[in-house]
């Protein structure tokens, strides 16, 4: 079988003979090594488009070589390929080595990291997403050494790297459900270094936060960062928990399953709130009031904690709703906790006192027809 074209025909060529390597019966035929040979060629066409084509078809153009060995064959093309596009698709074709050739990954990746400046300069476009991706498992699930050490360091100097930090943060949503495994636990502790990171940065010097503050662009953008990751954390952890989908009345795990879940994102929704952020206190809260039901008391004092007495939040129309919602449930199925603990009994004034003394009309009347008790 002797397969040419014109050079118009390539493009086209190629998508189809890709498409019958991808056939074990086509790819183990008497044709199949002329197919081979016609797939293999294309990875180094003058044309862009043909290489993207072949690229699309590199897994199963050596399907008969081990993980490790495609993920160097894919690694040695991604680093001389000049076209964009082509390389986006060899990283992504990266994946199908991922379970059996994780640490050969994790080594193309630091080569193609560490040894071409600018290669993850944008973290949103198609490179840069498909790059996270794959160091996000890398980091999260087989814990490969550079991935690790990678997303470590972007999140423990997560105000310095808000754009790569806050991406890592989206992709890691993936695994904060995975529930009790290691890469939960993971992925947590990731997140909890970079609200971390970003407070400390928060809380470094008061007066930076002085209306009159003359701050540097430096300075600014480093504050800027520290909200941007704290706000992608709490929202992130709140779509992860199904609280959003409950919202909806759209399908949601059972509460009881989400049970390490909750124990692992409570301390660090409330380390993000501490920037009084508006948008990630409200996130923070509606997943607190969610996950109430696994542990009532818990629950309570983290909103207690997580709301401000005096804070721009507080005189948001959503967040008294939620407020004022919450309460009125207390009221109603938790009286012990709200009238005989002495915790909850603080953490409900706390609550009731400042959406009032922001006007929120329900937990005006909601004082006012408890105002012995409360006294």
């Amino acid at each position: 079988m002797n397969i040419s074209w014109s050079p118009g025909m390539r493009d086209s060529g190629i998508v189809g003979l890709g498409a019958l390597l991808q056939r074990p019966e086509w790819r183990n035929s008497s044709a199949g090594p002329d197919i081979t040979a016609a797939v293999t060629a294309a990875l180094d066409d003058d044309s862009p488009l043909v290489r993207l084509h072949a690229a699309r078809r590199i897994s199963a153009l050596y399907a008969g070589s081990s993980a490790a060995e495609l993920a160097a064959t894919i690694g040695r093309r991604a680093l001389t390929e000049t076209d964009r596009a082509v390389r986006v698709e060899l990283i992504d074709q990266l994946g199908a080595a991922l379970h059996d050739g994780a640490s050969a990954v994790d080594s193309i990746l630091e080569l193609l990291l560490e040894t071409e400046t600018g290669f993850l300069k944008d973290v949103s476009d198609d490179l840069g997403t498909a790059t996270m991706a794959l160091l996000t498992y890398l980091a999260c699930v087989p814990q490969t050494p550079f991935a690790v050490r990678a997303i470590h360091r972007w999140c423990e100097q997560a105000p310095h790297h808000p754009t790569t930090a806050a991406a890592f943060v989206r992709h890691g949503r993936d695994y904060l459900k995975s529930h009790g495994k290691t890469e939960q636990k993971m992925a947590f502790r990731l997140l909890n270094l970079a609200a971390q990171s970003c407070l400390a940065r928060w809380t470094a010097d008061p007066a930076e936060h002085l209306s009159d503050a003359d701050l540097t662009p430096e300075q600014l953008a480093q504050l800027r960062g520290a909200v941007e990751v704290t706000h992608e954390i709490s929202q992130q952890i709140y779509f992860a928990s199904d609280a959003f989908e409950h919202s909806q009345g759209h399908e949601s795990v059972p509460l009881t399953m989400l049970k390490d879940f909750a124990a692992l994102a409570f301390p660090v929704l409330l380390t993000c709130t501490k920037l009084r952020e508006a948008q990630t206190i409200h996130h923070a809260v509606e997943t607190l009031v969610y996950l109430a039901g696994l542990d009532e008391s818990r629950a309570l004092r983290a909103v207690a904690d997580a709301i401000p007495a005096k804070s721009s939040y507080n005189y948001d129309p959503q967040a008294g709703r939620l407020a004022a919602d919450y309460l009125t449930r207390l009221l109603t199925e938790q009286r012990a906790l709200i009238l005989e603990d002495s915790h909850g009994v603080d953490a409900f004034r706390h609550l009731l006192q400042t959406f009032a003394a922001a006007g929120d009309q329900q937990a005006l009347a909601m004082a006012y027809t408890f105002a012995d008790i409360f006294r």
